[in-house]
């Protein structure tokens, strides 16, 4: 049986989040004064969020969708009916 890679959320995964970022192009800074806010610019585009993991994943949904990153409204149903399975 072949064993599948699991990585978790978690403190470890922070330094190779900003590499990726870094390999991507991005410059990654940190608004000390905005409680933990993380910033990845280039030429084109801004992305801010909480942790450097959300922050990848923002430009990773850019990167793959551009200008139409919206959810539609199937995606949304599907996040609802996810949501209701872990009650």
């Amino acid at each position: 049986m072949q064993h599948k890679i699991r990585i978790a959320a978690d403190g470890n995964t922070l330094a190779p989040t900003l590499g990726v970022l870094q390999k991507l192009g991005y410059a990654v800074t940190r608004d000390k004064t905005a409680e933990q806010q993380y910033q990845a610019e280039d030429d084109t585009c801004i992305f801010v969020a909480n942790d450097p993991l959300s922050l990848l994943g923002l430009v990773k949904i850019y990167e793959e969708r551009g200008t139409d990153w919206q959810p539609s409204d199937e995606e949304v149903q599907r996040l609802l009916l996810l949501g209701k399975c872990e009650e």
